[in-house]
């Protein structure tokens, strides 16, 4: 009967260590990625609403949630009326804890239209671990 107790307590405890958040973060939760916009050359933010030929700046504001360093790749991909993507780009680099930072990546419109920007930001290229969910930005060009 002791035997049996032990083991039960022993398979709660190991499961509540599981279970308990404190032991670790959700995956979609090792970041945070907030402010998406659009900026000019300078900084200075822009509507949704651009030029062609305008070349703007895809920002947005990505935080580590975590007591660590954390690797990050920031992904934007654009696409078009047709759900074609007409632009990818990443820049790669390590956030300390808690830091914040705001990469940008530049995107020149071609042609009027209605376009999707998709801003995600994983661990690596290589093993494609989401650090937390995509956002979207809609960009309209005329």
């Amino acid at each position: 009967m002791i035997k049996q107790t032990a083991l039960f307590i022993g398979i709660i405890l190991t499961l509540a260590t599981i279970n308990d958040p404190v032991f670790g973060i959700e995956p979609l939760e090792r970041a945070v990625i907030n402010d998406e916009r659009l900026v000019n050359l300078s900084g200075a933010t822009l509507g949704e609403h651009i030029i062609v030929n305008q070349q703007v700046q895809i920002t947005a504001k990505i935080t580590n949630t975590q007591e660590e360093i954390q690797d990050f790749v920031y992904i934007v991909q654009i696409k078009d009326e047709n759900d074609i993507v007409v632009k990818l780009g990443w820049i790669s680099g390590s956030l300390t804890k808690y830091q914040s930072f705001e990469p940008s990546l530049s995107w020149t419109p071609k042609d009027s239209g209605i376009y999707n920007a998709e801003i995600f930001v994983w661990n690596s290229l290589l093993h494609q671990g989401a650090l937390t969910n995509a956002v979207n930005l809609e960009i309209i060009t005329s």
